[in-house]
C-alpha cells in the first residue's frame, strides 16, 4: 500500500515546463566576425559574413548603442543596445570578400559607437547577438 501511494505521489510531474522551442537546426546561426569601421564619407561601415547559408526572406537586425565620451563615460556600466535597422539580408551590398556591408550614416563626432547583429530566418526566428564591434568618431 505504501508503495502504490510513493509511485502514485511521486511519479506525477509538477512545474512548469520550459516553453516550446524548435530544434536548433531551424535557428539562424550567431555572426562571430562583425567589425565595422569610420570611412572618407564619415559613415560607420559593417562587415560580416553570413555563418551558414541563408534563404530568401532572411533578415538582419542591427543593434546600435552610442555612449558620449566625455560625459557617458562609465567603465563597467552596462550598454543600452536599440534597433537601429531591420532590413532584408538580400537588399545588403557585399565586399570583395563576400562579406555582406551596412552602412550607417546616423553618427556624430564625440561618441563612441557599438554594434551587434542578429539575423533572422523568413519564419521570423533569430539566432543569438553577434560579437559587439566599437569605433570611437572622435575626429
Amino acid at each position: 500500500m505504501l508503495a502504490v501511494f510513493y509511485f502514485s505521489v511521486f511519479s506525477v510531474g509538477c512545474g512548469k515546463k520550459a516553453d516550446p522551442r524548435y530544434p536548433d537546426m531551424y535557428y539562424p546561426g550567431e555572426v562571430s566576425d562583425l567589425t565595422v569601421s569610420i570611412d572618407t564619407e564619415d559613415r560607420a561601415v559593417l562587415k560580416w559574413s553570413a555563418s551558414q547559408e541563408h534563404g530568401d526572406g532572411w533578415n538582419v537586425k542591427i543593434l546600435k548603442s552610442a555612449l558620449k565620451t566625455e560625459s557617458d563615460d562609465c567603465p563597467g556600466c552596462p550598454r543600452i543596445f536599440v534597433i537601429a535597422a531591420y532590413l532584408p539580408l538580400d537588399d545588403l551590398n557585399k565586399d570583395e570578400k563576400g562579406r555582406f556591408v551596412y552602412l550607417d550614416r546616423n553618427i556624430r563626432r564625440g561618441f563612441l559607437y557599438s554594434y551587434r547583429i542578429v539575423l533572422c530566418n523568413s519564419s521570423g526566428m533569430c539566432g543569438g547577438e553577434s560579437n559587439t564591434a566599437n569605433v570611437g568618431y572622435y575626429f
